[in-house]
Formats: structure tokens, sequence, C-alpha cells
């Protein structure tokens, strides 16, 4: 019999592979002999996991982007090459969210609807976050997918 760590871990590889949440459960309480209960909350543990390696590997690709836009403008002003240079710095900027409304030219409409969509995700955050339906440091979006489990659990509804 496995340990629930090593359930877990097989959860989370099934579902990165695409298993849905009810055929997790199916194969936890006949694999694993574990009951309804044990099943969802493995799961739930085995998504926020997920959610916690998806931001941190954002983080990180964001991270090694700002590193290779350093280096394409440190190569560019080496050689002489401004246009480059400028072009590099342009996309850094743009990327760490350095443009203030209308400093970009242009871009005006997708910066508005980038700054509408902060202030939705701040609102949605002001409604969930003080329910505590985990802990503090998980992203939104995973308070969001538990408040709907339970909302689904609670309405009867099955999960996608």
């Amino acid at each position: 019999m496995t340990t629930g760590q090593e359930a877990r871990n097989q959860v989370v590889m099934l579902l990165t592979n695409g298993i849905s949440m009810d055929a997790a459960e199916s194969m936890l309480m006949q694999k694993h002999g574990m009951s309804l209960e044990q099943a969802r909350e493995c799961v739930t543990d085995a998504r926020q996991r997920i959610t916690i390696a998806a931001d941190f590997s954002r983080d990180e690709q964001i991270g090694k982007a700002v590193m290779r836009f350093e280096d394409l403008y440190t190569k560019s002003i080496a050689a002489k090459d401004t246009r480059t240079a400028l072009q590099a710095q342009r996309e850094l900027n743009r990327l760490l969210g350095l443009y203030s409304r209308g400093d970009e030219g242009g871009g005006t409409e997708a910066t508005t609807e980038a700054q509408e969509a902060v202030k939705k995700l701040e609102l949605i955050a002001g409604y969930l976050l003080p329910l505590r339906l985990t802990h503090e440091g998980y992203p939104v979006e995973e308070h969001a997918r538990i408040a709907s489990e339970i909302i689904r659990r609670e309405c009867g509804i099955q999960s996608a």
C-alpha cells in the first residue's frame, strides 16, 4: 500500500495529464482504499500543489525574460546598436509594467482593459480571501476554485 504522499504525487501527475477530479477520486478509493472524503481532500491538496507550482513557474519565467532583455540590451549597447537596445528596453518596461496609462502610445485601450481586469481581480479577492478557504499565500484563483467546489458540493452539482 502506498503512503498518502505517494498517492498525492500520483494524483498530481494524473491531474496534469488531464484526468478529471472524479476519476482521480475514484482511483484513490479503489487503489488506495481511501474514503470519498479522504480522496477529495487528497485531490484538493494535489490541485493546490499544481496551482502553487504554476505560479512559481510564472515568476521564474518572468525572471528569465528580464535577464534575457537585460542581456540583449547590454550586448546591443556594446555593439552600438541603439535601435535593438531601445526595443529591448521597451519590451522590458512593458514586461515589468513600468508604463502608466498612455505612456506607450497607441496601447491605451489594452492598458485600460488590463487595469479594469486588475480592479475586478482585486474585488474578487476582497470577497474570497476573508473566507479563509485555504492558506492566504495561495493565488486568488485557488481560493475561487475551492469556493466553487464547495458551492458545487452543497448544490449537488458534479465537478467538470
